[in-house]
């Protein structure tokens, strides 16, 4: 069986999450493995695929989201000296906007100075809203110039800020988003024949209201 298969205009749709963008597009995915072969076996190797999209909408983001980042018992953790001091974002709402993914979570920190297995600081808890500027690298979703744009509770947001003055990396300013990961763990199957996602390649990343729409070429193999 021919490797490296690639699909060729997959539809346009918008799931609940990644797996059921994937599954909804499964058949579309055989169709295009079984022509790829047909064609190698009785023709010339068909010519270079045209990039296909992804539409992901609020469902589809909120899940892919929580399923990479906040994939410590439901908690991305922005900061962690070894469980001693540390901030970390729960209960995520994800939406997006122009070319920002915005995340609306409760924060829970305790900031400080690790001393003798204690954190030497204050504890504070709010809900907050945070964005990063969305991008696509290689096989990943890049969350770039990740800032906290809101803290509601006023001590909270205080402190915060006088932190980030002092050590303006006590967040990160980027994160990874794996497609590739999660396509890895879905199987296509027709018949006796199961189809597994190789590679992707993101080509590029748009917005359109709270949509996401991801242009990639992909390859397929089948043992």
């Amino acid at each position: 069986m021919a490797s490296g298969v690639r699909t060729v205009g997959w539809a346009q749709c918008v799931g609940r999450s990644l797996a059921a963008v994937l599954c909804t597009g499964a058949a579309v995915l055989w169709t295009a493995a079984t022509a790829v072969v047909t064609v190698a076996a009785t023709g010339p190797a068909l010519p270079a695929a045209a990039s296909s999209a992804l539409s992901l909408g609020p469902r589809g983001m909120q899940t892919l989201v929580v399923e990479q980042l906040f994939d410590r018992k439901g908690r991305w953790y922005l900061s962690d000296d070894d469980g001693v001091c540390y901030t970390y974002l729960e209960s995520p709402h994800v939406r997006m906007t122009s070319d920002r993914l915005v995340l609306k979570a409760h924060m829970v920190s305790r900031l400080g100075q690790p001393l003798g297995g204690n954190c030497v600081g204050v504890d504070l808890q709010s809900d907050v809203t945070v964005s990063g500027k969305i991008r696509g690298s290689g096989h990943q979703l890049m969350l770039d110039d990740i800032r906290i744009d809101r803290v509601d509770d006023e001590t909270a947001r205080s402190a915060l800020n006088l932190a980030l003055q002092v050590n303006p990396d006590a967040i990160p300013r980027t994160a990874r988003i794996d497609v590739l990961e999660s396509l890895r763990k879905q199987v296509f199957a027709a018949g006796a024949l199961a189809v597994h996602v190789d590679e992707i390649h993101i080509a590029g990343v748009t917005t359109r209201n709270d949509t996401l729409i991801i242009q990639f070429d992909l390859s397929l193999s089948a043992p």
